[in-house]
């Protein structure tokens, strides 16, 4: 069955009605079933949709799709941001050593060191760290 506009229409309407959200996946379930339909022999498009949907589990096997696609975006965002948690804290306690172990010396620019210590833990680490916690915290109730 060759499918028209109206038909591939009809599908991303109703993946959206049934709680899909992520446009890559919706294209993704989209294609799949159009593949499936036109691979038939029937002409029948509404008895063709309803085999795809129960073919892959239908409206509940779309919205767990959906809950799996958002915990894997937010595992990587997680990555993202311990790395970057890591990266501010190295650069923050090695200028904090650095910046001591200059004004230990007397060299110059020990303060210059130190207040950069303090503007990354400020400005960079301290904000991060909450935005961490605060995204995890958005997870766990969703």
């Amino acid at each position: 069955m060759q499918l028209s506009e109206k038909h591939i229409d009809f599908i991303e309407n109703s993946l959206k009605l049934y709680g899909v959200k992520s446009k890559a996946l919706q294209e993704d379930l989209v294609d799949h079933i159009s593949t499936y339909i036109e691979n038939q022999d029937s002409n029948d498009f509404n008895e063709l949709y309803q085999e795809a949907l129960q073919k892959f589990g239908g409206y509940a096997s779309f919205q767990n799709l959906q809950l799996e696609t958002n915990r894997q975006k937010f595992a990587k965002e997680r990555v993202v941001l311990n790395r970057l948690k890591i990266s501010l804290g190295l650069a923050m306690v090695l200028l904090l050593v650095l910046g001591m172990l200059f004004k230990i010396m007397h060299w110059p620019y020990a303060s210059a060191l130190l207040t950069l210590a303090i503007l990354i833990f400020a400005f960079l680490l301290v904000p991060v760290i909450f935005y961490a916690g605060y995204k995890t915290s958005i997870h766990k109730f969703s």
